[in-house]
């Protein structure tokens, strides 16, 4: 099988193609890097892309994930998180699969944990989103999966949550942690794996991936402490208003994760689970 992955250099992408490597020939491609350089945004060279590699499975890391920079910058979001979708499917042959890699924030973050259906963005990172999800639901063969994840950057630049806490917390300095914030990621190469699996066994439709429970991001800052023996003491345990002039952001965004448990048969981990598999010399 020729995989061809999109957003090949972002947080996600790398672990992607360590993932996809046994399903055949993978193939890179990013705008800052990889095997083959695109601009997703140009529907000309998406397809020009598409048409060299001729893949029979597309993963779709492409994202403008910056929820701020969404928010004051539309249209980037929309030719990232929508634009791109749309130039990728209607260059796909037929016979292909897609994943498209979405996001919960596309839930409004008031009535935890949701189920598929219950979609409500509250900012426009989420509804950017939202919109590259009908995209890739226009191709038959689509997967789109919604995701949090942490876990180490591989890509240089580019730092994950658990990246910035961990570095925070070693070196002492003062760090707010939000106790009203709460979500279910899973550790990248957990996400990365599970991803490739669905993909191989051909699921479809549109699927949360995350971790059974979740916890406040307060919760998963003190338990990474905990787990590596880093000083907390600098931690102060506030609430996401704290903070003005950010976007909206939606509070509570953990996932009912039965649907994909269902479809291939095997539990999603706890988050405490996942957060042992981070060390201090990532």
């Amino acid at each position: 099988m020729r995989v061809l992955i999109f957003g090949a250099t972002g947080l996600l992408g790398p672990y992607i193609f360590e993932a996809a490597a046994g399903l055949g020939e993978v193939v890179s491609c990013g705008h800052r890097g990889g095997a083959v350089r695109c601009d997703a945004t140009d529907s000309a060279a998406v397809a020009a892309v598409i048409g060299k590699v001729d893949p029979q499975l597309v993963v779709n890391c492409v994202a403008l994930t910056d929820v701020d920079g969404c928010e004051t910058d539309t249209a980037r979001a929309d030719g990232l998180n929508r634009k791109a979708v749309a130039s990728i499917v209607s260059a796909l042959p037929e016979d292909a699969r897609l994943v498209q890699v979405s996001t919960d924030q596309v839930y409004a973050g008031d009535a935890a944990p949701y189920a598929e259906d219950d979609i409500g963005p509250i900012n426009e990172y989420g509804r950017s989103k939202l919109a590259g999800e009908v995209e890739a639901m226009r191709f038959p063969n689509a997967l789109v999966l919604r995701l949090n994840f942490f876990g180490p950057s591989r890509t240089p630049g580019r730092s994950s949550l658990s990246d910035w806490m961990i570095e925070t917390l070693a070196a002492g300095t003062p760090m707010t942690l939000f106790e009203d914030s709460l979500f279910s990621p899973l550790h990248l190469e957990t996400a990365a794996r599970v991803t490739v699996d669905a993909a191989r066994r051909g699921l479809t439709g549109i699927y949360n991936l995350g971790s059974r429970d979740g916890a406040s991001k307060a919760e998963f800052g003190l338990a990474i402490a905990q787990h590596l023996s880093l000083d907390a003491g600098q931690a102060r345990i506030g609430q996401s208003a704290d903070t003005p002039g950010r976007a909206r952001r939606p509070k509570d965004m953990r996932m009912d994760v039965s649907r994909i448990e269902a479809a291939l048969g095997y539990p999603m981990p706890t988050l405490r689970s996942e957060i042992q598999r981070l060390s201090i010399s990532q």
